[in-house]
């Protein structure tokens, strides 16, 4: 198509077996590494990533086959978008094949089948080398079909995870006869033409010719990314300092240099893939990452209703490589510490006859994500973990937990664990059966506060169930919902305070 970018998807030839008669034939051209120009990577966390790069070429005028080497091993080629970014009408893609015969001992062995090589044997003792012509008959090992369209386990790819074949299980015809075992070293007379030494992108263009600047953009699978924090409280816990770092993994199988990295936020929806022989699966972007503060390295943006990061430098990002960007750092946020007794509703529907003692009380720590305490930003989904000094200074972990995706100005809880100092038992007073559907049930709940000289309020959290109503209680409540009420328990040092109220539930 000329005119405008050529667009490579569902019409796109993506071939099976490496090269056809009609680009065999035609000029090739080959773009490395050493012809990359600039490279955008835009990373998101449900194992996809989007390579966006450009390449100088010198193309021939009229029809030559372009070899796009040095892409991702897990390139998606169906993805593939690829333009002339100085000219609307410099080229035209005709066909694009997707190579990816690898050359491994294994995939050697399987083409040689029917063909002749050399065996080499050593003597152990002198050193000795004995070479025997054979032919080799089998490689003794059943060929896989690829029912999956994924070699790697990340939903990636059209080829099947290379098998394993071993020189001494296969079979070989010798002048002596058949044989198999322990035949030495395996010597091949040549490399088939089809090899190549990692996956390859070609086309089969038609181009005006001349020096171009090509710009290819493909999805890959084998990139993603996380958000992690570090909260540090103050001795008297009412202040906290935050620091966020994003984690990179690449095993996508390329490594970019002087790339221009951006993340991507939010749940971005994944089709399930399809390709290869028989079904295979693609990814759900549920969209758990890590983002970016504008002071710390990234500059945080919308985009559609995700989030954008860009790191406001250039970075490499090599193959088999995790890396740790910082992603925020703020200190003296305002921090508030709670304590909550968290209920079931299925106390109402039953008659206990036994106090319910030892419960767990629960400490929250919550800090608001707003402009006023040096935040104010989309809080990418992560684990942030707390940290206090003990009496001697050193920082002890405290507990952790995993927030959501964290627009601005929302508050963040996290819960860290329970409290060890504050004893809580609940007991039913009486249990009455008014009707077929008709319940009155009594509570008493009574918590103890042994924390030395610091008095502390113990939210009770009581869920409701059926029609319900409170009729007799001790202290006041807070409707939270249309089933949950909420009692606030001041409780000083040493003292037991107790809670009674009377609920009717009808179902």
């Amino acid at each position: 198509m000329k005119g405008m970018a050529t667009m490579i998807g569902a019409v796109a030839v993506v071939l099976l077996a490496t090269g056809v008669a009609t680009a065999q034939d035609e000029q090739r051209v080959v773009s490395g590494e050493d012809g990359r120009q600039s490279v955008n990577l835009t990373i998101y966390n449900n194992n996809l990533a989007l390579v966006r790069e450009t390449r100088r070429v010198e193309l021939p005028r009229g029809r030559a086959v372009l070899e796009y080497a040095n892409v991702a091993q897990q390139v998606r080629p169906e993805t593939v978008y690829i333009r002339d970014t100085q000219a609307a009408g410099g080229i035209t893609v005709l066909e694009q094949n997707y190579r990816y015969d690898v050359l491994t001992p294994s995939r050697l062995m399987e083409l040689y089948v029917g063909e002749d090589l050399t065996l080499v044997r050593e003597n152990p003792a002198t050193g000795e080398e004995t070479r025997t012509q054979a032919n080799l008959l089998s490689t003794g090992s059943v060929p896989q079909v690829n029912y999956g369209y994924d070699p790697y386990g990340y939903g990636g790819g059209y080829y099947a995870g290379a098998t394993y074949v071993d020189p001494g299980a296969a079979v070989y015809r010798t002048d002596e006869g058949i044989t198999f075992g322990d035949v030495g070293r395996v010597v091949f007379p040549s490399v088939p033409d089809n090899f190549v030494s990692r996956p390859t992108l070609e086309w089969l263009l038609e181009s005006t010719g001349g020096q171009k600047t090509i710009e290819a953009t493909y999805l890959t699978y084998g990139m993603s990314w996380q958000s992690d924090y570090v909260l540090v409280l103050s001795e008297d816990e009412k202040k906290g300092d935050l620091a966020g770092w994003v984690t990179l993994r690449n095993d996508a199988g390329i490594t970019l240099k002087n790339v221009r990295l951006q993340l991507v936020a939010g749940e971005v929806a994944v089709e399930p893939q399809y390709g290869g022989y028989g079904y295979g699966y693609g990814m759900y972007g549920y969209g758990a990452g890590g983002g970016g503060y504008g002071g710390a390295g990234f500059a945080e943006a919308g985009m559609f209703e995700y989030h954008l990061y860009t790191l406001e430098r250039n970075t490499d990002v090599a193959d088999h490589e995790q890396k740790q960007v910082q992603l925020l750092g703020v200190d003296g946020i305002t921090m508030e510490k709670k304590y909550r007794l968290q209920g079931d509703s299925y106390y109402f529907v039953s008659e206990y006859g036994q106090p319910i003692e030892n419960l767990q009380v629960a400490v929250w720590v919550e800090f608001e994500n707003a402009q006023s305490q040096g935040l104010g930003v989309a809080l990418p989904a992560g684990v942030i973990r707390v940290y206090k000094a003990d009496s001697s200074g050193a920082q002890q972990f405290i507990g952790e937990d995993r927030i959501n995706h964290t627009p601005r100005e929302e508050r963040v809880k996290l819960q860290l664990g329970n409290a060890f100092d504050i004893a809580a038992e609940r007991k039913q007073t009486d249990y009455e059966i008014l009707s077929s559907n008709l319940y009155e049930t009594e509570w008493e709940i009574k918590i103890r506060n042994r924390k030395e000289g610091e008095t502390i309020v113990v939210e009770v959290l009581e869920p409701m169930a059926g029609d319900w109503e409170i009729i007799e209680k001790s202290h006041d409540f807070v409707k939270e919902s249309a089933r949950l009420v909420r009692f606030d328990l001041t409780c000083p040092p040493d003292q037991e305070i107790v809670l009674t109220y009377r609920v009717r539930t009808r179902y």
